[in-house]
C-alpha cells in the first residue's frame, strides 16, 4: 500500500537504481533522487520522480535534497570518498528528521579484505552510532555485473574465460532492490546486515554446464584468464583486483537464506538469468 513518505534514492541511475526506483514508482510512492545526471534520471523516469541536482562531494547540495524525507536508500559507486561522503549525507539526513536509512553496502567477505570493504563498514559503523533506524544490506556479486561479459560470450558462442576457480554465490540485482525496498517499507527494519546471495554457488565450469543446457550447444571454458571489465580504471581497478584474489580463495562461495526470509520466496538463479539473456540472443 503506497504510504505517504518521502523517498530519497541516490544512485538511482546506476545498475540497482534503475531497478529499484522504478518498483518504488509503481507502488505509488514518492520518489525523489539525488543525481549528478538530472538529464540522464528525467530519461528514465520522466516526470514520475522529484530530481534533486548535486552529489554527495558538494555538502551543500544535500540538505535541499533530504528536506521533507523520511526514509533514504543509500548508494554509491567505488570510491577513494565513499565512506566521507557517506557519512556526511548520513548526518545531513539525521539532522533534517529523516527516520530510516536502508544502505546497500559491500559484499560481506569484503570487509577486512578490501578499502571498500571497509569503508563500507564504517559507514556502518556510524550509522549504529548515529541513532537512525537503519539497516545495511550486503550483497554477494551482483549478478547481472559478474556474468555480464561471460553472457556475452556465450551469445557470441565463444569459451568462457575464467578469471578464477572458485565457486560464487551470484544474487540477481532484483533480489538486491526487492530486499532493500522491504527494508524501506517495513514497518520496522530486519536485524542486520543482510547478507543475501542466490541459490546456488557456482564455478565458471558450472555455469558453461548451464549454458550448455539452455542453447543445446556445447559451451566450453577457455585457459585465457579474463580482465578486468571494460571501463573499470583507477582506484576502482585496484579494489576489483582486490576482490578477485578473496573470491579466488573461495571467500564469496558462501550462501544464507536471507531472500527467502526476508522476501517469502526463493531467490532469482544464476540459470534463470542465463535463460533470459540466451533466450533473446
Amino acid at each position: 500500500m503506497p504510504s505517504s513518505d518521502l523517498f530519497l534514492i541516490t544512485g538511482a541511475t546506476g545498475k540497482l537504481g534503475r531497478v529499484l526506483t522504478p518498483k518504488l514508482i509503481d507502488g505509488g510512492h514518492r520518489v525523489r533522487v539525488l543525481t549528478r545526471r538530472p538529464e540522464a534520471a528525467r530519461e528514465l523516469f520522466g516526470d514520475k520522480v522529484e530530481i534533486s541536482e548535486g552529489d554527495f562531494s558538494v555538502p551543500a547540495s544535500l540538505p535541499a535534497a533530504l528536506n521533507g524525507v523520511s526514509r533514504v536508500l543509500l548508494l554509491s559507486p567505488i570510491s577513494e570518498r565513499l565512506a566521507e561522503d557517506q557519512i556526511a549525507l548520513v548526518d545531513v539526513a539525521k539532522a533534517a528528521g529523516v527516520a530510516r536509512i536502508v544502505k546497500i553496502s559491500g559484499s560481506d567477505w569484503t570487509v577486512g579484505t578490501s578499502f571498500s570493504g571497509d569503508a563500507h563498514k564504517r559507514v556502518e559503523d556510524h550509522l549504529a552510532q548515529s541513532g537512525l533506524d537503519y539497516v545495511a544490506v550486503r550483497p554477494n556479486a551482483w549478478l547481472q555485473v559478474s556474468l555480464a561479459a561471460v553472457a556475452a560470450q556465450i551469445k557470441r558462442g565463444e569459451a568462457i574465460a575464467a578469471r578464477h576457480g572458485a565457486k560464487v554465490g551470484y544474487v540477481d540485482v532484483r533480489d538486491i532492490a526487492d530486499v532493500a525496498i522491504s527494508q524501506l517499507l517495513a514497518p520496522k527494519v530486519a536485524a542486520g546486515p543482510l547478507v543475501i546471495t542466490g541459490p546456488d554457488s557456482l564455478s565458471i565450469p558450472d555455469i558453461a554446464g548451464l549454458a550448455t543446457r539452455i542453447t543445446g550447444k556445447p559451451v566450453g571454458v577457455s585457459s585465457a584468464v579474463a580482465g578486468l571489465p571494460s571501463g573499470i580504471e583507477g582506484f576502482e581497478a585496484e579494489v576489483v583486483k582486490q576482490f578477485f584474489v578473496v573470491i579466488a580463495q573461495g571467500g564469496a562461495a558462501g550462501l544464507t537464506d536471507t531472500v527467502e526470509r526476508v522476501l517469502a520466496r526463493k531467490p532469482r538463479s544464476v540459470e534463470a538469468y542465463l535463460a533470459e539473456e540466451l533466450g533473446a540472443a
